[in-house]
């Protein structure tokens, strides 16, 4: 069997640094619950597990240090900080992932919000009214909702913004609200993309009940989280990765998965979330949507740059499909400016976690793990330790038929200000593995 897909040793969690060999692949046993706290309360792409910033935390941090996410998604570093009793900063230029970050992190009693959805359902079963597009140049949004689903959405969005709360408290109703739309809506549950199957029919479940469930579910999580003997806190920036809003020398330790070069679009996979919440993130067009999702780094469509001289030896364009191709220079130079960075905020001596895959398209891989690596040391961050893991939740149900593009693997590199490891390489391995044309990938 392939070397990648039985990794050598499984853990519940990972273990420390000194017992992990490097290069070494791990797995991480699917019994091991990646949903505790408020972790499970809204899906996101991508989203790595929670192990990976536990461990990086635990092993890099102290107490009451400041541990930064500069591409944090939803939020999972900032939340396994405050867990642990240091200070978490989540910053992303996505302002849904920085809506459902902030509903994660931020402290709201379970009491009062049970009292709230209790309001929030009266309040949506008063007044279905007439279905009016969210945003007002969505063309066939039927395709998307049914009639009746769409008039329930529409009463309980409106009754959120009817009702007497905190802004805290409205923000995790709103999270709470988003969190179910592609549940039902008609578009498939397990695809990353917003894909309605013709041939995979799907009967989505009733509104207000399956709100009423996802709440009282996330009520758990936020019961849980109020529960913890000493907790951190966190902030959630709506800002970019090349111009992170700390000051020089600030930040202890930085964990982070930055984008997967042009492997997943983070706006067009929440697409739906966005139409119905566009205008409570500063976006109020279809067309605002669509340019917005090419600010990106990693994004299609960027403005030409050559690539940089540190990666030129690793990645030879050429060889790149000419669709990836134009990606490339955009994609390594953004990179290379957020290196600079984090190299500013972060503490000398300190480590830079980041967490990446090597993605196949069309039969080709890229040496993304050496690249970055190659990037980061010419800001002075440089490789100490690395290890890959086996990724074994992929949601995807539909067979790829040779068409790639699934990460099997994760690496995990461990870089450090201004302090080299004499005895780790600098070159990783290539691990290649593939599903076969006719797997899944659950």
């Amino acid at each position: 069997m392939n070397e990648l897909l039985s990794p050598a040793r499984s853990f519940e969690d990972f273990p420390p640094a000194e017992f992990i060999e490097f290069g070494e692949i791990l797995g991480i046993s699917l019994s091991s619950s990646t949903n505790g706290l408020t972790h499970g309360i809204h899906r996101y792409p991508a989203k790595y597990i929670p192990q990976i910033p536990r461990w990086a935390i635990r092993e890099y941090s102290n107490k009451g240090d400041l541990v930064v996410d500069p591409f944090s998604g939803s939020g999972t570093t900032a939340l396994e900080a405050i867990a642990q009793s240091r200070n978490g900063a989540g910053v992303d230029l996505d302002p849904l992932a920085c809506l459902i970050a902030e509903a994660k992190v931020t402290p709201v009693s379970p009491g009062r919000l049970e009292r709230l959805m209790q309001q929030l359902l009266v309040k949506a079963l008063r007044h279905p009214g007439q279905p009016i597009l969210p945003l007002p140049d969505i063309k066939n949004f039927g395709h998307w909702f049914s009639q009746e689903a769409w008039s329930s959405l529409q009463s309980i969005r409106k009754a959120i913004a009817e009702i007497e709360a905190s802004v805290d408290e409205r923000r995790f109703m709103l999270t709470i609200f988003s969190s179910i739309l592609r549940t039902v809506s008609n578009a498939d549950d397990q695809s990353q993309k917003t894909y309605v199957s013709g041939t995979l029919k799907k009967t989505p479940p009733p509104v207000i009940p399956t709100f009423e469930k996802s709440f009282r579910k996330a009520l758990t999580g936020v019961s849980e989280l109020a529960s913890l003997e000493s907790r951190g806190l966190a902030s959630i920036y709506n800002e970019s990765a090349t111009d992170l809003p700390f000051e020089d020398k600030s930040v202890d330790l930085i964990v982070t998965s930055p984008p997967y070069l042009d492997s997943v679009d983070y706006m067009y996979n929440m697409m739906l979330e966005y139409f119905w919440l566009g205008t409570d993130l500063g976006i109020n067009s279809r067309r605002e949507f669509n340019a917005r999702r090419r600010s990106y780094i990693g994004a299609k469509n960027a403005p030409s740059q050559t690539l940089p001289d540190s990666v030129k030896d690793l990645v030879d364009e050429n060889e790149v499909p000419t669709y990836r191709r134009d990606v490339l220079g955009p994609y390594f130079s953004s990179m290379e400016s957020h290196f600079a960075e984090a190299a500013r905020v972060l503490k000398d001596g300190g480590h830079y976690v980041l967490v990446i895959g090597n993605s196949r398209t069309k039969g080709e891989m890229l040496p993304l793990h050496d690249a970055l690596i190659a990037l980061a040391s010419t800001s002075g961050l440089l490789v100490e330790h690395a290890f890959g893991y086996r990724v074994r939740r992929h949601y995807m149900k539909f067979p790829r038929k040779g068409r790639g593009g699934i990460i099997l693997m994760d690496w995990v590199i461990t870089l450090r200000k201004g302090v080299k490891a004499v005895s780790s390489p600098t070159r990783l391995p290539m691990i290649d593995g593939q599903l076969h044309p006719d797997a899944v990938a659950y």
